[in-house]
């Protein structure tokens, strides 16, 4: 047997000598780890550099030089501040749901009540809701008949088209400023916010009685009103469906057929106080009922939960909780639907001129449309319960836009637009009344505010330039454009909702 050489002794007593080291080298790192975990704190109560070991094919020249029990221990050690901060991160947040979950104010948020019978204290609420959309829809309802008279006190300022962005800039601004209220809501919460509303309303009617040039009315019974309007209205409407479950549809029904019962009173009463007293102190008359009902509206507006917080900074309008699609194509469906159904109120008391009527006969019939319209929010919201709201907003909406398209188009005498005035009525309402439920339903009910706020900005356009455009199209074209665009747009308006059906529940027949 021959003597090994020289060269390989000397490499078998490297290979040993790195293998003792390496060895040596796992006994430390064991060792320290077993004083380090029974010496120091928790990892997650401070904070945790990284540990860093000799890399196993720098210690050995090959893996099976060190046993697989070693290496998994070692390698089960190895910890980065990037594993202890995730787990930080899974405690905070776990912290922070704990948290909300025993607060007290959202811990049943959404939940039943108790009772939806006159018990309930959301029955307050909608008296309020009653009388916000009372007041200040009767006083839009009644424009009509203050724009035929400022089309004679300014005749050489104003035309058909320009004098009816006084009243719908009034109708937009109420409906469309809820987004950017939603942060003044947070911070002074429902009833405070309300009473800036109490205040400003009928001070843009008072200061509308001392308008003399046609500026004066864009800035005061147009927008002054109007955002007076927008701060009782926003607050209020979101207020019934926080406290009912079953009957949601059916409370904020009854809420906003304020706005139907005030169009009934108030546009003949406006006609008579403007052939009494003059229009100048029918606006003030108006104004100061107006701050007494706010001033009750505001004492019974009872809200269950407070305004859900902002995700981020307060100018953050969007929050992403309520992307989807069903939720998009309602927000269509609230851009649409607003030129269909604020130019008929509008245009009614012209169109009863241009078919022979006089003028209290065209108020009568707007507050024959504003009755229908009462009759119609309540019946829907309570058919809606029982049937499916979106079902009934569908049917409803399109029933509206084809009667406008054909009925109102062949009404060539009074008794056939008096028929399209209740026809109208009782159909065109159908989104004021089940718009909040719906929204609801689709993003939840702590998100219901915000909802909201974003549907009724969209309806500004709508609101805003739905007549003029109608108006326009009437002296340029005849009455014909001018009844068939707002027909028009309100079908698009039930195609979108149609949609927003069919994303929730494709079955025809389901109660959705």
């Amino acid at each position: 047997m021959q003597p090994p050489d020289n060269a390989s002794f000397h490499s078998q007593n490297e290979v040993t000598l790195t293998s003792n080291v390496y060895q040596d080298d796992l006994k430390k790192m064991a060792t320290y780890d077993e004083e380090k975990s029974t010496a120091a704190p928790s990892p997650a109560d401070q904070p945790i550099e990284e540990e860093s070991y000799p890399g196993l094919v720098e210690c050995a020249p090959f893996p099976a030089l060190g046993s697989l029990g070693e290496i998994t221990h070692t390698l089960s050690k190895t910890r980065t501040n990037q594993t202890y901060r995730s787990q930080r991160q899974a405690d905070q947040e776990s912290t922070k749901t704990a948290a909300v979950e025993d607060d007290p104010k959202t811990a049943h948020m959404g939940e039943f009540y108790g009772t939806e019978g006159f018990r309930n204290p959301g029955w307050l609420a909608v008296v309020a809701t009653f009388l916000v959309n009372f007041t200040v829809f009767g006083v839009v309802f009644a424009w009509g008949n203050f724009q035929r008279l400022y089309l004679d006190i300014y005749a050489g300022q104003t035309d058909e088209f320009r004098i009816a962005f006084v009243g719908t800039s009034a109708n937009a601004m109420l409906l469309s400023m809820g987004l950017f209220i939603s942060p003044i809501l947070r911070r002074l919460g429902v009833r405070r916010t309300m009473a800036i509303g109490t205040v400003l309303c009928p001070l843009g009617l008072i200061l509308a009685s001392f308008a003399t040039q046609l500026w004066h009315l864009y800035l005061s019974q147009g927008i002054l009103f109007g955002l007076g309007g927008a701060f009782v209205f926003s607050p209020s409407i979101t207020i019934p469906s926080q406290w009912f479950i079953r009957n949601r549809a059916l409370a904020t029904g009854i809420a906003v057929s304020g706005s139907g019962v005030g169009g009934v009173c108030l546009s003949p009463m406006a006609q008579s106080l403007i052939s009494t007293i003059g229009h100048r102190n029918a606006l003030r008359a108006m104004g100061g009922m107006g701050f007494g009902l706010l001033c009750i509206a505001t004492a019974l507006a009872v809200s269950r939960y407070p305004p859900a917080p902002s995700n981020g900074k307060p100018w953050n309008l969007l929050d992403r909780a309520l992307l989807s699609w069903p939720f998009a194509f309602l927000l269509l469906f609230s851009l649409f639907v607003p030129f269909g159904y604020v130019a008929p109120f509008f245009l009614t008391p012209t169109y009863a001129d241009y078919i022979g009527a006089d003028a209290s006969s065209g108020a009568t019939l707007v507050s024959i449309m504003s009755a229908a319209n009462v009759v119609c929010r309540i019946t829907l919201g309570w058919v809606g319960d029982r049937y499916g709201r979106l079902n009934v907003i569908c049917i409803f909406t399109l029933l509206s836009g084809v009667f406008t398209m054909v009925v109102w188009q062949s009404a060539s005498s009074y008794g056939i637009f008096v028929l399209y005035c209740v026809l109208f009525g009782v159909t065109a309402g159908a989104f004021v009344s089940l718009l909040p439920p719906i929204v609801a339903d689709i993003v939840g009910i702590e998100h219901i505010q915000k909802g909201v706020g974003l549907s009724y900005f969209l309806t500004m356009f709508g609101n805003l330039l739905g007549t003029p455009v109608s108006g326009q199209l009437k002296s340029q074209f005849g009455w014909t454009a001018a009844i068939q665009f707002p027909g028009a747009m309100t079908v698009a308006a039930g195609i979108s909702i149609v949609v927003v059906r069919i994303l929730l529940k494709p079955k025809l027949f389901a109660k959705v």
